[in-house]
């Protein structure tokens, strides 16, 4: 499986960019990273061309497939599909610094066939925290073209998130504000 962290985002709330903003004294990227590479063969990040550089030379980062350059996290995981070869891809946002391994695993667990899968905890629809066959690359593609940027219309499979939120309480929560992490 290939581990794709989404790192692309314009982080317009944030006021910067969230994949090198921190937590301990760690960037976010790194945490998602560390949540992928139990997985993972190989780790893609796709981002901003601006900010390509600014990630450490040893990990393979990329910018969205130019003909959909912008659109959002659906060609961030086009991108990743295009870039190496693989029948599964693990995606993960940046900003979940609280995302663990055990996201990718119930993931695994859930998926059949060629169904894309993504956690669901208490109504609340995650479908950045997914898994993504090989063959869905041609819906995701069609759906681009179509202008069509939303993810959730081509997740098949929504799991429960819940037993992990038993673990860790805040494991799904995204970052969108500065400071949001004070006294946690």
């Amino acid at each position: 499986m290939i581990g794709i962290v989404l790192a692309g985002g314009q982080s317009r709330r944030f006021g910067s960019t969230k994949a090198f903003a921190t937590y301990n004294g760690k960037c976010f990227y790194e945490y998602t990273i560390a949540a992928l590479t139990p997985h993972c063969t190989e780790i893609i990040v796709v981002a901003r061309p601006e900010d390509v550089d600014r990630f450490p030379s040893t990990l393979h980062v990329v910018t969205d497939l130019q003909e959909f350059a912008g659109q959002g996290p659906l060609a961030g995981v086009l991108t990743g599909m295009n870039t190496i070869q693989s029948d599964w891809y693990a995606v993960l946002p940046c900003d979940v610094p609280f995302a663990d391994d055990s996201i990718i695993r119930k993931l695994m667990n859930h998926r059949a066939g060629n169904m894309s899968v993504a956690i669901e905890e208490i109504g609340k629809l995650h479908p950045l925290l997914s898994i993504w066959s090989k063959e869905a690359e041609p819906m995701i593609r069609s759906s681009l073209e179509m202008e069509n940027r939303s993810v959730r219309p081509l997740i098949h499979h929504w799991v429960d998130g819940q037993v992990l939120l038993e673990k860790k309480p805040s494991l799904f929560d995204n970052v969108n504000r500065p400071g949001q992490l004070e006294g946690r």
